[in-house]
């Protein structure tokens, strides 16, 4: 096996030059190094670490995010046309946190609540939603290769995320009185993310994992944004292996409105998600401002896989409207 590519293109994960500084570009492979022990100092380190799975309507996800001392953790899933969500936050302890490298995680436990991210797509979680009690394990049975983008944000801080969505997983999960259980052709999708990003910083997000029309594995991450700049997250995950697609268009189809829908449009890239739920949250504590809308559904239309034609695709997936002043 030769080293991972991204179309052809040799790379490493390495975000270190060869004076020990943080260097930007988009790498591939798991990444290995602490961003926050080599990044500029300048700013609040954040870290967060975010999973999710699904096949069809049927989605569940989770993430945590280190704010500096503060935790924030949160909780989703659809289910049989029911969307249930929860959320916490609390100081960063021993038994609360994200890890310095994707490997490492994340957990989380507030109040009897309990959130465990493996950093590669794995999750256990077991919290109370106003729907019902949400238990539910996500196994990652066959990964992909991550992408890595390092990069300087708008108003001079620094960004470093890894990206990967496709994974072949294992979802087991309940929600009050209904189960579901998809044994291994769930489809994964992950986010890692470390840096001191700026002040006030919005970015636009779509990700999801299923299945092209002739039975290959897809995943797609894409953003703008935090991340828009330089070469970008826009990607295409084919039976494991990352390519690039080319991005024009990312936006809601009516911002007041989280349930109407979003679009993807590029060049033989069109998708259209149709949410079956939506997390929606507007928070104003102090000088911390955090409003988002997160539709939670299905992405369908064409993607051009590999430089071929345009092929048909169905992705369970999420889609994400964010604006943070942190």
């Amino acid at each position: 096996m030769g080293p991972p590519t991204v179309d052809g293109e040799v790379a490493s994960a390495t975000i270190v030059d060869g004076r020990g500084a943080l260097r930007s570009g988009r790498f591939v492979g798991a990444l290995r190094q602490d961003p926050l022990a080599v990044g500029p100092r300048r700013g609040r380190a954040r870290r967060w670490c975010y999973s999710a799975a699904g096949r069809g309507d049927t989605v569940v996800g989770a993430a945590i995010a280190q704010l500096g001392p503060l935790v924030v953790a949160f909780a989703f899933a659809t289910i049989d046309g029911v969307t249930a969500t929860w959320d916490a936050r609390g100081p960063a302890t021993g038994s609360n946190g994200v890890g310095p490298v994707p490997t490492a995680g994340a957990h989380a436990s507030h109040r009897g609540a309990r959130v465990q991210l493996d950093g590669r797509g794995g999750l256990v979680l077991d919290v109370p939603t106003e729907q019902g009690r949400l238990v539910a394990r996500i196994v990652t049975s066959e990964d992909v290769t991550p992408v890595v983008l390092s990069t300087p944000t708008p108003a001079g801080g620094w960004n470093v995320t890894e990206k990967a969505a496709g994974t072949r997983a294992e979802l087991v999960m309940a929600l009050g009185e209904r189960p579901a259980r998809i044994h291994d052709d769930a489809g994964g999708w992950r986010d890692w993310t470390a840096g001191r990003q700026d002040r006030r910083t919005t970015w636009r997000w779509a990700a999801g994992a299923g299945l092209a029309a002739d039975g290959r594995r897809v995943g797609l991450n894409s953003s703008t944004g935090m991340n828009g700049e330089g070469p970008g997250e826009d990607i295409v995950w084919i039976d494991g292996a990352p390519h690039r697609v080319e991005v024009t268009a990312l936006h809601p189809l009516d911002e007041a409105s989280p349930e109407a829908g979003w679009v993807l449009r590029g060049p033989g890239a069109q998708l259209d998600l149709s949410p079956a739920g939506a997390r929606v949250k507007r928070e104003h504590v102090g000088p911390i401002v955090s409003e988002y809308q997160q539709p939670i559904g299905r992405w369908r239309g064409r993607l051009p896989l590999g430089g071929a034609e345009p092929t048909e695709v169905s992705l369970s997936g999420v889609a994400e409207d964010h604006l943070a002043v942190w």
